[in-house]
């Protein structure tokens, strides 16, 4: 008996992130569906995708996902560069969005089997003394004074704990560095594009930047693949700045 094709929610399609992996998906001759929602316009084609005007904070969320049969969740939409943001308002997408998000998920008849979440590899801090290779299961910085840090801990331990009380799910957080792209450039790509960038004297830190295709080619793979857990997602060495 052939395989029962998959239909896949992406949150977050406003942004490069969520609408180039849409891009992806609908190529994917094994997915049948895939819905995008955001509470704005995406800016890039979706192809066939379908996209709704819908806010992660609503209750609707898992009626969709029990309507369509949503199998698997691709969840774009935490901000890991909200400097530019309001912190409540982030604090309510980043947190309290995906909170919902996952209530929508389960429960009895929820279809939902794999969940994929991008994450920052921001969550282990910024600190002198963090060691040079980082593995998953180093401590996360959830005492860092960066809110948007703070928020994206807290997102990663609910996400933890959604996987012990459902373990019919398979849920990947994949913590990713610093990512570059033209089209909408984060906090550090806009200090690299400065035209004296300011530096410390003496010291020349080493950066890890994975590159748009990358990371998106990172996400694709998860929603096929893999066992659950958390993934650092970063090229396999470093340039100094």
């Amino acid at each position: 008996m052939p395989s029962r094709k998959r239909r896949i929610l992406v949150t977050g399609v406003a942004r490069w992130w969520g609408a180039l992996v849409v891009q992806r998906l609908v190529e994917d001759p094994d997915v049948a569906e895939v819905i995008g929602i955001d509470i704005r316009e995406p800016r890039h084609d979706l192809g066939r995708a379908d996209y709704l005007k819908l806010d992660i904070r609503h209750s609707l969320i898992g009626k969709l996902v029990r309507a369509v049969g949503i199998d698997t969740v691709v969840h774009t939409l935490t901000r890991i560069d909200s400097f530019d943001m309001d912190p409540a308002r982030a604090h309510e997408m980043n947190v309290i969005g995906t909170l919902n998000l996952l209530a929508g998920c389960a429960g009895t008849g929820s279809p939902v089997r794999r969940f994929v979440l991008k994450s920052s590899g921001h969550v282990y801090g910024s600190r002198f003394d963090l060691p040079t290779g980082l593995r998953e299961d180093h401590r996360l910085d959830s005492n860092s004074r960066h809110q948007f840090v703070r928020d994206i801990v807290e997102v990663e331990s609910y996400v933890s704990d959604f996987a012990v009380r459902n373990p019919n799910i398979t849920i990947l957080a994949l913590r990713f560095s610093n990512s570059l792209n033209p089209d909408e450039p984060q906090p550090l790509a806009r200090y690299l594009d400065l035209e004296v960038v300011p530096t410390v004297i003496g010291y020349d830190p080493p950066l890890q930047l994975i590159h748009r295709d990358d990371a998106i080619e990172a996400m694709v793979l998860a929603t096929k693949r893999g066992p659950g857990g958390a993934y650092n997602i970063a090229p396999a060495g470093n340039e100094p700045l």
